[in-house]
């Protein structure tokens, strides 16, 4: 095969596939048409090998069509055919073969028909498995080993002296001839090499056992079990010395299934779900062979044997007509067993949405999408950064995106399954849906993750001004009070003696307690300054635009406050916000600019209180960096839930604050 292009390699696989399907067909067809009873098939071999045929044909045509360089589908690809020709001879003869010329020559050809599948190409296989290679060099003898063992284990069937199986029926095979009665020594002798090849075959999947990784570890395991079957069943029947179905044939059955389950469980080679078309043509095939055989029996007991020909046809529109639903509900729990919801958007969107809002979080939603869909991974990335996932993301992978609206969220990021290069059309369509549910629980947690960081600088802020408020009272107010209470004291004592020393007592002790007051008005007006209780926000904003008539540099500077000629009381916290803000941003105005004019624009609205404040000066310094005011005036706007946007360019500096007036009300 390594000379076929891999378009050629395709081609020659599906052909395969069709020979074996109709071979599988044709055994059928012919076994019915003979009138031979089911326990005569049994007997012949023609039900078990149709079926190891079918079985290693379907079980190859996925890894030979896929992936043409790994030997294993090729060997159980025609491993398949040659089993299920003998079944096919078989039963053609049967149906209209005679004891003529070519049909003895056809009958030769059956009696050897199964000989390579069973001696050459099934151990090979396994030899292979799973990647296609050799063990190493060494294993070339085993390989050669089979070969000779096939060579004669075919010239056992073809010159058997009693004609082979064929004989059974009565057209036996060529040469049937007495002189080759001692040919039974190569018959134990080919019994033997056939049980060493399966040994064979088991120790190699024994050494990729323990030389592998995980991965391969349980994909061999499967096939391990289902070879240490075939070998026990073919010791016990070459002790026995006698041909059994359940001991000779049968457990051949497993290996393609054992195949099946590590190509569909274990992800073989990438192509898992190439093969739910063979495992729906599988069950077809097999329901249908199935029904026919018992619908024939079945009417054959209850009609005349004369009307035979009617119960075929009967049973014949019976399956016709049953095919369809039965292959589109097949074809329901495949998809289903594959690809998850793809077919049932509502189911998706339900199970997914369960999780929405749950303990679990984005993780547990995407662990739903993930289960429902038989994606491997998923992931939910925000700004390039990975805000949530599931699973690790393969190469192959596609993007939703998330929107709320006109905005965009971010993207929903999904591992395709094995075996695929792009989305299906299908799971896109369950992905869009699934986009908007998801886009909310992302929105959520972004707005949660704000306010639990707004909290934080809340509680921060509050603490820090905890802290200043200590700090100022210890080191500002407590010495003086200190000093009050010292120098009362010592007033209380020399009043009498030194009247002189005690005036001058008096007078300093006048002039510290002036001091404390001062201080608590300082502290005080932290807290609050008393001209927003006296003039109201308007008034204090112009009492300070007032005192502000000259920058750092004395350079004159004009500053205007507009606003509504009436003003309905304002929360108190709006309030204070509003009036630090606007302080803070003339007193960047007055030690950092250049500019001669500023204007303080007040508006508000139903809901909201809108403040501006507008300069035509520069930055003073080489560039322009937000320093400690103006990053506490962004966070005073958003302890109030409200926003505050400062530029800053060359032709001077703006600063646009919203702050809303319910919660500043509620705070």
């Amino acid at each position: 095969m390594s000379d076929l292009e891999p378009s050629e390699r395709r081609t020659t696989a599906s052909v395969l596939l069709v020979v074996a399907l109709l071979e599988a067909v044709v055994t059928v067809v012919a076994a019915i048409a003979s009138e031979l009873s089911w326990t005569r098939l049994i007997d012949l071999f023609v039900v078990s090998n149709a079926a190891i045929g079918l079985c290693l044909a379907l079980s190859g045509w996925p890894i030979a069509y896929y992936r043409p360089r790994n030997l294993v589908g090729w060997s159980l690809l025609l491993g398949g055919c040659f089993y299920g020709s003998t079944a096919t001879g078989l039963s053609l003869l049967a149906w209209l073969g005679e004891p003529s010329v070519p049909w003895r020559v056809f009958a030769t050809v059956t009696n050897g028909g199964w000989s390579p599948a069973l001696a050459l190409f099934i151990p090979l296989a396994l030899v292979l498995f799973p990647d296609g290679r050799l063990l190493s060099r060494h294993w070339r003898w085993v390989v050669g080993g089979l070969v000779v063992n096939t060579v004669i284990w075919t010239a056992t069937g073809v010159l058997d002296p009693w004609g082979g199986l064929t004989a059974e029926i009565g057209i036996p095979g060529y040469p049937h001839w007495t002189g080759f009665e001692q040919i039974q020594v190569l018959g134990a002798i080919s019994a033997v090499g056939l049980l060493g090849s399966f040994l064979a075959a088991l120790v190699a999947l024994v050494l990729r056992y323990r030389r592998g990784t995980e991965q391969v570890r349980r994909q061999v395991l499967w096939l391990l079990l289902a070879l240490l079957i075939v070998v026990v069943c073919f010791g016990l029947e070459t002790l026995v010395e006698t041909e059994s179905l359940v001991l000779g044939v049968l457990p051949l059955l497993l290996i393609p299934l054992a195949i099946a389950i590590a190509v569909l469980r274990h992800q073989l080679l990438d192509i898992r779900l190439v093969v739910s078309r063979s495992v729906l043509y599988l069950l077809l095939t097999g329901g249908v062979i199935v029904a026919y055989l018992a619908l024939i029996a079945l009417l054959d007991r209850t009609v005349r044997r004369e009307v035979s020909l009617n119960s075929s046809v009967l049973a014949t529109l019976v399956i016709a007509l049953a095919f369809n639903p039965v292959r589109v509900w097949l074809q329901r729990l495949i998809h289903r067993a594959f690809y998850g919801a793809r077919q049932d958007p509502v189911r998706a969107i339900a199970e997914v949405g369960a999780q929405i809002g749950s303990a679990a979080g984005l993780t547990g939603v995407l662990a739903a999408l993930c289960r429902v869909m038989r994606f491997p991974a998923a992931a939910i990335v925000v700004n390039g950064n990975q805000l949530s996932a599931y699973g690790e993301l393969p190469g192959a992978r596609h993007a939703i995106e998330l929107r709320s609206g006109d905005d965009r969220l971010g993207e929903l990021v999904v591992g395709l399954r094995s075996g695929e290069s792009r989305v299906n059309p299908a799971d896109e369509q369950v992905l869009s849906l699934l986009a908007a549910p998801l886009a909310v629980a992302v929105q959520a947690k972004g707005l949660a993750d704000e306010l639990s960081e707004s909290r934080e600088r809340i509680i921060s802020g509050r603490e820090e001004e905890r802290r200043r408020i200590r700090r100022d009272l210890h080191d500002g107010l407590g010495p003086v009070l200190t000093a009050v209470v010292l120098n009362a004291d010592a007033a209380r004592r020399l009043i009498e003696t030194e009247p002189e020393r005690t005036s001058a007592l008096l007078a300093e002790l006048r002039d510290q307690a002036i001091g404390a007051v001062e201080e608590i008005r300082r502290l005080v007006y932290d807290l609050r300054p008393p001209a927003l209780d006296g003039l109201g926000l308007l008034g204090a904003l112009r009492e300070y635009a007032a005192m502000t008539s000259r920058r750092g540099d004395g350079v004159a500077l004009t500053v205007t406050v507009d606003g509504p000629s009436s003003l309905d009381e304002l929360p108190a916290a709006v309030e204070v916000a509003a009036y630090r803000i606007a302080t803070e941003a003339l007193t960047n105005v007055i030690r950092h600019s250049t500019a001669t004019t500023a204007a303080v624009r007040l508006t508000v609205d139903t809901d909201v209180l809108r403040l501006g404040i507008l300069d035509n000066g520069v930055n003073a310094g080489p560039e322009w960096r937000a320093g400690v005011g103006l990053n506490s005036m962004s966070e005073r706007a958003a302890e109030l839930g409200g926003l505050c946007e400062i530029r800053y360019d060359r032709t001077g500096c703006s600063v646009d604050v919203v702050l809303p007036l319910a919660q500043g009300a509620r705070r």
